[in-house]
């Protein structure tokens, strides 16, 4: 058997924590929030103790249990809980590559939060200006 990196541990936990939240949002299964509790605490067993990842582990199973317990009462999942779920795993899978020291890979680099918008705004505004330019070149 081979040693795997730390990345590649961490990287590999991550994954299975995001496919297990998924089945959780789509079927709600107490079977899956148990494989999540065990994923979480042991992904949390590798990590040096960071309160931010402790408060985004804690957010993904109160949501993912939120989901569960829907389920168990014949509930379908509330599209609200489910974005919760969700904006927890996204928090949860910024946050512990970062705290684990692994750099983020160059495809999954992206702008966040407000400077994403802004990007988009920018870019829309420099589309808007290339297409009047090409209007007016094509009245001329």
């Amino acid at each position: 058997m081979t040693d795997k990196s730390f990345e590649e541990t961490i990287r590999e936990r991550i994954a299975a924590v995001d496919l297990v939240a998924e089945l959780i949002a789509g079927q709600g299964r107490d079977t899956d929030l148990h494989d999540l509790r065990v994923l979480l605490i042991n992904i949390m067993s590798l990590l040096m103790r960071d309160p931010g990842v402790e408060a985004a582990v804690d957010d993904l199973y109160a949501a993912a249990k939120a989901i569960v317990r829907d389920a168990a009462i014949g509930v379908h999942p509330v599209p609200r809980n489910v974005r919760c779920l969700r904006t927890a795993l996204t928090r949860f899978s910024e946050r512990v590559p970062m705290v684990a020291g692994l750099p983020e890979p160059d495809d999954t680099r992206r702008f966040r939060g407000l400077e994403a918008a802004y990007a988009v705004q920018l870019e829309r505004t420099e589309e808007a200006d290339a297409d009047e330019e090409a209007e007016a070149r094509s009245a001329a």
